[in-house]
Parts: structure tokens; sequence; C-alpha cells
């Protein structure tokens, strides 16, 4: 039985434990206390208050490398390949029923089947749920109609005057591309996503409601459709399907085209396939000086098998599309996600480094097969770390990178 001076100490302990205010630590041992966190408690760490993020910018940073995401069944897991480390989470927004659009930083674009879109924080679980799509969309005339068909591989059409678009799991995952992009201190955010090559919507932080710019141009008699996207510094970069970048502006009130200010402006860029490639997807990326790179993936079949990566970057001085084989200084690459990071300053394995690509099994062509869901391409010597098995079944994996927005 416990004596009566012990239940005193205890509770005396106890209101000093709910008086102590954590954000008021010694900024010395505040900042032990951090370093000795898991990586994973380490980015949450910034995120406390404001008192913990300003100690938080001093402390010894860890070696900023992309993660994974594992996904098995109806569960998720992240894996962080500089502490070689599996963590499990617990299954908010990463479920079946949700779909990963794209990422920046710790936060994460995913839809639902029932094309609900939200931003998710993967370290902290916060949620950003963004209008719907059956609301009322600004721009060209376009409206989602949500299927009455039962099952969660039918999800609707968008109509328009004159078209209907068919909306459902299969087709939203091969004719999409998205980014996103957001401040992890303001909260401001940008979200675009193109669908079936035809339609591009945009929501930024602030708007009460989606974007609509739909592809209706003709040139030449061919129809002309966006293939990717990228957002950087308040502007959306468009590749389109006759090779050209587009730019808008998003900084003021109201969206605008720049031509003026397009380095890129009729200047098309253009590579001839050799006979031994099968050319499979096309993606843009922004460097941090704001140049444009175009990365083409390839399977290659001369003398033996394997996929390939090539990136090509605007000469500015002779206005002509040239292949290169770097990322940019101290940069890095996941392929789609539409800009580069930094690149680890020291080997953290996995071939992970500067000038590598980080990509998935479906950024390759669909024919290949392979035993492992994603891996490392290195530009200097065009070889691929494939990233380990495990010993469970895994459904999917994805990119992502902390710490980097």
């Amino acid at each position: 039985m416990d004596r009566p001076n012990d239940l005193m100490r205890d509770e005396e302990s106890r209101k000093v434990s709910e008086n102590q205010d954590w954000s008021k630590l010694c900024p010395d041992l505040l900042r032990r206390i951090i370093e000795s966190l898991s990586s994973i408690d380490f980015y949450r760490a910034k995120v406390v208050c404001s008192d913990w993020h300003s100690v938080w910018k001093t402390c010894v940073k860890r070696p900023l490398c992309p993660w994974r995401i594992i996904y098995k069944d109806d569960s998720s897991m992240l894996l962080d390949p500089g502490e070689d480390k599996i963590y499990s989470i617990q299954d908010v927004g990463l479920s079946a029923k949700s779909y990963f659009m794209a990422s920046s930083g710790n936060w994460l674009l995913m839809v639902d089947s029932r094309l609900d879109f939200y931003i998710f924080n993967l370290l902290t679980c916060k949620r950003i749920n963004l209008p719907s799509m059956e609301s009322p969309v600004r721009g060209a005339q376009v409206r989602f109609e949500r299927s009455s068909e039962s099952g969660h591989r039918e999800w609707g059409h968008f109509v328009e005057p004159c078209r209907k678009d068919r909306m459902s799991e299969d087709i939203f995952g091969r004719k999409r591309s998205a980014g996103l992009w957001i401040n992890e201190k303001t909260g401001d955010y940008m979200v675009a996503w193109i669908f079936n090559k035809h339609y591009l919507f945009t929501h930024k932080q602030g708007d009460d409601s989606w974007w609509n710019w739909n592809m209706d141009w003709e040139i030449g008699g061919t129809n002309l459709g966006y293939l990717d996207l990228a957002y950087k510094n308040s502007k959306l970069y468009l590749y389109t399907s006759d090779d050209h970048i587009k730019i808008i502006d998003f900084s003021g009130d109201f969206p605008k085209e720049e031509i003026d200010n397009n380095p890129y402006q009729d200047l098309p860029f253009h590579y001839v396939r050799q006979k031994c490639e099968i050319y499979w997807k096309t993606r843009i990326a922004i460097q941090k000086s704001g140049e444009v790179l175009i990365i083409l993936s390839l399977f290659e079949y001369l003398h033996e098998e394997r996929c390939l990566f090539y990136i090509f970057k605007m000469n500015l001085e002779s206005n002509k599309w040239e292949r290169v084989d770097s990322t940019g200084d101290d940069e890095m690459l996941i392929f789609g996600h539409g800009v580069t990071i930094k690149a680890p300053v020291q080997d953290v394995g996995d071939g992970i480094k500067n000038g590598s690509i980080c990509f998935v099994k479906d950024d390759f062509w669909s024919g290949y097969t392979c035993d492992s869901y994603c891996g490392v391409f290195d530009l200097a010597t065009s070889r691929i770390n494939w990233s380990k098995k495990f010993c469970f079944d895994i459904t999917k994996s994805q990119w992502f990178a902390p710490g980097f927005a």
C-alpha cells in the first residue's frame, strides 16, 4: 500500500508535469533531445511549435534523401534508406481506396475512389480537403457526373457540351500527370493535374473552386494535348503533345500564360528514337536554377535488355535541346516529381546520390518484367541499383522526399 508521503510526491510531480511548458525548454537540452530522435520523429519535431522549429534549424541535420512508401494490402510503411529502417504507420489516407498523385516534401496529393482530392502530411497526419470535383469549375465549361454504377472502379464522367470522357480507376492510373507544391511555413499550396491529355485542373490555396484549362487547340489537323507538368516559383510549366513548353504565371490574381518571357517559345523538343529502343514516358522537371529538363524513359534491346533514362536541356545560346549527363549541381531526381531535389552530401546507399534518378516499376515499359518494384538509375554509368526485396509481399511502392519542401 502506498504511503501518504509517496502519494503526495506523485501528486506534486504530476502537477509539475502538467504545468511544464515544453516549448520553453533550455535550447541546448531541446537540441540534444531532437537530435536523439528517430528520423521520422526528427522531422515531426519541427512542427510542434515555433520555438521547437527555431531550435530544430540549429540541429545537426540528417542526410536528406528520398524515402519510400511501401503499400502492403490495406496498410502502409515508410522506408528510410539512410537508416535502412522501416516505420509502420497507421492506415490514414494511404489505403487501397486512395491513390497517390504527387508529393512535395512531407505532403502527398491523394485522391479517393469518389474523385475527392486532399493533401496529406505523411509525418503529422494533417489533412487538407480540396474542393469537390462536382462543384462548379471555373474556366471552360465542364462538369463531373458521378457514376451510378456500383463498384469502385467506375467513377463517373467529365462532361462538356460536345464531349464526354469516362473516368475510372484503370484509365485514371494510366492517363494522368499531377504536381503539388506547398510552403510548410506559410501553408500556401498549389495543385495541378492532367487527365486524358485534354483536361488540366488547377487549384491554389485561397481559391474556392478548381480552374479548368481544357486543351482544345488544333494545328495542321492535329489535336494537341497536355502530356506533363511541373511547378516552381509561381509558374506552371506544361509539356504539350506537339513537344512545346508552355508557361502559366500564377503570381497574380488570375493565371496568365507567359509568351514574351518564355525562353522555350517556338523551340519544340525533338528526339529520334533508335530502332532498338522502345519509348515509354516523357516527364519534365525544373532545376533549382529555374531551367527545364526533359526526361525520357526508354527500354533498349540491342545487345541486352536494359532500362534507360535520357535527360535533355535547352542550350540557350544555340536554342537547341541537347542531351546532358547531369541533373545539375548536387541535384537528383524522382521521376515524375516535377523538380530536382538536393542530393545527399554523403553516401546513403542504394545508389542515391548526385546525378541519380529514383523511379518505380510503372515508369518503365510495361512489357519489361523485373522482381523489384523500384530502383535508382545512375546517369554517369547508365546502371540501375534495384531495391532489395522484402520477406513479405507488397502491392506497390512510391518515392517521396521528406524535408525537401
